[in-house]
């Protein structure tokens, strides 16, 4: 059987699924604590403060009942010193300096997938499932900023939607000190939805009509969910080379500053 390790961030990890469905599936292995030294190791630097300390047996915890509901994923555990590992996905990591791509595409390139069709087929499809959706009533959009964007210039589009009245149908999900500051940067009054793990994340999202946020691991949820996604790229770098840059317009539409 095919055992997978990866070692993180979420995002990361989420973007790694479609090649593991891909190539049949299997176990599928956290490797922990090493956010801190693939930063040195493979950027020559600390890794995101929002990144760092990262993948724990915390994190672990709050992945394990989504990971394990993916019918690909046969087995969902933590990575020993004595733990068989097939495929690596931490290779993918060399490939990915200076952001080269679309995600599913360097994982492509790291396992030998180069065929177009195989790739169009990986960029395109939905590889996230749900067994429920989680809905309120009332409020169809998804809606997740952040940390790390707070601090960037709010896209003119947040005012556009605010003219129509998107924030009495929206609901905020993620971290609470994110939502305050999304409250206060935007003025929107929405409530927040707390969800205790990865499952009631992705339920939520699931049921939504529209997700809007910026590359985090909601964002990568929602790509892989197959929902309706407005993606707040970042405006410093062209956007095939942004993180969150995928090729089906017809789900994922992109707006910046």
């Amino acid at each position: 059987m095919n055992s997978f390790k990866h070692s993180g961030t979420f995002g990361d990890l989420i973007y790694a699924l479609p090649i593991v469905k891909h190539l049949g599936g299997g176990e599928f292995y956290l490797h922990l604590d090493q956010i801190n030294w693939i930063g040195s190791y493979y950027y020559g630097s600390a890794p995101n403060p929002f990144h760092q300390g990262r993948m724990n047996s915390k994190d672990f915890d709050f992945m394990q009942s989504f990971m394990t509901s993916q019918e690909y994923i046969k087995k969902f555990d933590v990575m020993r010193s004595d733990t068989e590992i097939t495929h690596n996905l931490d290779r993918f990591r060399p490939l990915f300096l200076g952001h080269p791509g679309n995600y599913v595409d360097i994982y492509s390139h790291t396992f030998n997938i180069f065929d177009t069709d195989t790739k169009n087929k990986l960029r395109n499809s939905t590889w996230l499932t749900v067994d429920s959706e989680d809905t309120v009533k009332g409020r169809p959009v998804v809606i997740n900023r952040s940390a790390r964007w707070q601090p960037r210039q709010l896209s003119p589009q947040w005012k556009e939607w605010q003219k129509t009245g998107l924030m009495d149908q929206a609901i905020f999900v993620g971290m609470e000190e994110e939502y305050q500051a999304f409250k206060k940067t935007t003025g929107w009054d929405l409530p927040f939805h707390y969800t205790n793990t990865m499952m009631d994340l992705a339920k939520i999202i699931a049921g939504s009509e529209m997700f809007i946020g910026n590359q985090s691991m909601a964002l990568s949820l929602a790509i892989g969910l197959g929902v309706n996604v407005h993606c707040e790229h970042r405006d410093d770098l062209p956007l095939e080379r942004n993180e969150c840059y995928g090729f089906n317009p017809q789900k994922v539409k992109y707006f910046g500053g």
